[in-house]
C-alpha cells in the first residue's frame, strides 16, 4: 500500500518506515528535514497548513508530535491533526493516529491533555488510536535516550516512591504492530492499547536498562516524589522542561492500560523486555556467550578464549535453538558449580537433558581446540615419582570432596537449574 507518514524521521517513525518498506508498501515521508533517498519526501511542519494527500494514498499515519518546549501550542497541534483528518478524508485515507499511554483528560501534563484533544477528533472521523505504552529499545532516542544516559552518568538508580508503573514495547514490536493495523480494514473508530501486559515498576524499567543495556551495576537510592515536585518548582517549566523532568512527571500518574485484548487481536507477541534492551533488538546472541563462558570455564578449568565461545554460540544458533538455559547468576560467577548438575540424577531428567546436550556440545568445542588439548593433554613434561604420586592423591581427594558435595548440594542443584527455567518463562 502506499502510506503517508508524518514524523518519518523521528524515533518511531524512522523503524516504522523501515520495517514498512522492508514489508513491500510505498512510503512518503511528511517531515521538517529531508528523508533518506529511498522514500518519497513531502516536506511538512506542523505549523504549517496540511499538504496534499499524495495521489493513491491508502493510510495516513499521524506520528509527528510537539514534544520540546519549542513554538507549536497544543491549540496548533489540535488543529494541525484536524487538518490531516480532512487530507486523508478528501483522498478517502485512513487515518491512524499514535497517540500516547498519559492521553486523558485530565491528564496532570498538557502533552497528555493534548493527545486526548486529538484522540477525540481521530474516533470521530472513523480513524483508528494507538496508545503505546513506553517505547524502548533501538537507538536512544526520546525518553528512552534520556534514561538510557541517565543509567550511563548516575551511579545511582532512583527509585520513585510511590513507585509508578510502565507497560514497555520494543520499538520494533510497536512498529510491528503499527503496520497490523495499517494491513487490517476491519478497525475503525477504535483504540488499541499496546504495552506489556502486566505493568512494572519504573525503577525495574530502570535496573533492566542498567543491567542489559548499559551492562553496569547501579545502585538503588529511594528518591521521594516530593522531592521532585520541589526540584521543579526550584527549576522552573522551562528548565525542568529542558532536564526531562516534565516527562518524568508524565509516567507519575500513569493510567494502567488493558493490552491484551489489543496485542491479540493483532496477533502480536512482545519481546521480552531482558532481550529488547539488547542493541540489536534480540538477546539470544548474548544468551549463548553467557551460556558458553560458563560452560566451556566449567569444563576447561579456566576462562575460554573468545573464538570458543562465538563457535558455541554459532554452533546452537545452527541447531535452531532460540534462548539459553542458564540464567542463575551463581552458575555464572562459579562455573564450577556446574558439577553439582554434572552427573546422571539430573542429566537423565527430562529437564536436564537440553543441559547434557549443551554439555556435549561445549566438549566437543573445547577438545577440539589448542586450549582444550592443553588442558585435556597435559603439556607432557616428565615428572618425579614422587610428584606423579602426589598429584594423583590430591586429585583423588578432589574427586572424593566433589562425590560428597555433590551428594549434599543435590537440592541445591535443582534449585540453581529450575531458578534458570524460571528465569526464561519470565
Amino acid at each position: 500500500m502506499k502510506l503517508l507518514i508524518t514524523g518519518a524521521t523521528g524515533y518511531i517513525g524512522q523503524r516504522l518506515s523501515a520495517l514498512a518498506a522492508a514489508s513491500g508498501h510505498e512510503v512518503v515521508c511528511a517531515t521538517r528535514q529531508p528523508c533518506p533517498a529511498t522514500y518519497a519526501w513531502l516536506p511538512y511542519d506542523l505549523r504549517d497548513p496540511a499538504p496534499e494527500c499524495p495521489a493513491g494514498t491508502q493510510v495516513l499515519i499521524h506520528l509527528a508530535a510537539n514534544t520540546s518546549t519549542a513554538a507549536t501550542s497544543a491549540d496548533d497541534e489540535v488543529e494541525a491533526a484536524q487538518a490531516l483528518i480532512r487530507c486523508a478524508q478528501q483522498g478517502s485515507a485512513r487515518f491512524i493516529f499514535i497517540s500516547s499511554q498519559t492521553a486523558e483528560a485530565t491528564a496532570p501534563g498538557v502533552y497528555g491533555r493534548t493527545k486526548w484533544r486529538i484522540e477525540q477528533h481521530v474516533l470521530a472521523a472513523g480513524g483508528t488510536v494507538i496508545r503505546p505504552g513506553q517505547v524502548y529499545g533501538g537507538p536512544e532516542r526520546g525518553l528512552f535516550g534520556l534514561l538510557s544516559g541517565l543509567m550511563r552518568r548516575s551511579p545511582f538508580i532512583p527509585i520513585l516512591m510511590p513507585a509508578p508503573c510502565v507497560q514497555p514495547i520494543h520499538v520494533d514490536d510497536l512498529a510491528a504492530s503499527i503496520l497490523a493495523v495499517v494491513e487490517r480494514e476491519d478497525l475503525h473508530a477504535e483504540i488499541l492499547n499496546l504495552g506489556a501486559v502486566q505493568p512494572i515498576a519504573f525503577g525495574r524499567f530502570l535496573m533492566s536498562i542498567a543491567t542489559h543495556r548499559v551492562r553496569a551495576a547501579r545502585l538503588p537510592v529511594p528518591l521521594p516524589v516530593v522531592l521532585l515536585k520541589l526540584l521543579r518548582q526550584a527549576l522552573g517549566q522551562s528548565l525542568s522542561a529542558k532536564w526531562g523532568l516534565e516527562r518524568i512527571f508524565s509516567l507519575i500518574h500513569l493510567p494502567p492500560m488493558d493490552s491484551e485484548r489489543s496485542l491479540q487481536k493483532l496477533g502480536i507477541q512482545l519481546r521480552p523486555l531482558a532481550h529488547g534492551m539488547h542493541r540489536s533488538g534480540q538477546g539470544q546472541r548474548r544468551g549463548f556467550l553467557q551460556e558458553a563462558a560458563v560452560l566451556l570455564h566449567y569444563l576447561l578449568k579456566r576462562p575460554p578464549q573468545r573464538s570458543l565461545v562465538s563457535r558455541y554460540a554459532r554452533a546452537l544458533e545452527r541447531a535452531g535453538k532460540t534462548r539459553s538455559i542458564i540464567h542463575s547468576r551463581l552458575l555464572m560467577r562459579w562455573p564450577i558449580l556446574l558439577a553439582l548438575l554434572d552427573n546422571p540424577g539430573v542429566l537423565h531428567k527430562p529437564d536436564g537433558q537440553d543441559l547434557s546436550w549443551r554439555l556435549q556440545v561445549a566438549l566437543g568445542i573445547a577438545e577440539a581446540s589448542p586450549q582444550g588439548a592443553q588442558v585435556f593433554l597435559g603439556a607432557l613434561q616428565p615428572r618425579s615419582l614422587v610428584a606423579t604420586l602426589v598429584a594423583l592423591g590430591l586429585t583423588s581427594v578432589k574427586a572424593l570432596a566433589w562425590k560428597i558435595a555433590s551428594l549434599l548440594g543435590r537440592p541445591f542443584a535443582r534449585q540453581l537449574l529450575r531458578g534458570s527455567e524460571a528465569h526464561r518463562e519470565a
